[in-house]
């Protein structure tokens, strides 16, 4: 049977189609996956490799505990955000968003703080968060795509 007969059969029997994944949403999710589970994983064994205590003896206590926020809590978010979109529930996009931008935010004031100015660190700080800032803009763009039903615990 041929692609247009079986759109004709569908809207002959006026079934409805649930929500649909787009294409977009599903290879901006898979590419969030790949993302975030390399990075994890290159840091994981990492340690494996390097001793804790030497890596972080002359570091200030702060810069501790941002790498363990930005190398494991912060790809797990986004991670998990990703699921849920994957799943078509729309407060994934939050759960992306809050693993998402505090990185971008602290990177461009990294970068500000190094070249110690606001127009090239803060174009800089942009850049280098392209990608980020791109995959949050088309997370935000593939939204009418999610359910707004409230929070639930269904996979």
């Amino acid at each position: 049977m041929e692609s247009w007969q079986t759109e004709e059969a569908v809207d002959s029997l006026e079934v409805q189609l649930k929500n649909r994944r787009s294409i977009a949403l599903t290879v901006v999710c898979i590419l969030t996956w790949v993302g975030c589970g390399l990075p994890f994983t290159f840091t994981l064994l990492s340690f494996l490799s390097v001793d804790l205590t030497k890596a972080f003896v002359d570091a200030d206590k702060y810069s501790g505990i941002w790498f363990f926020l930005n190398s494991f809590i912060f790809p797990v978010l986004c991670a998990l955000g990703a699921i849920f979109m994957f799943r078509l529930k729309r407060w994934g996009f939050w759960i992306y968003c809050i693993g998402q931008i505090p990185p971008v935010i602290f990177s461009i004031y990294s970068v500000m703080s190094i070249t110690k100015s606001l127009g090239s660190g803060m174009f800089f700080g942009l850049l280098w968060n392209c990608l980020s800032i791109a995959f949050v803009v088309i997370y935000a763009v593939e939204m009418n795509k999610l359910s707004r039903k409230p929070i639930s615990t269904d996979f």
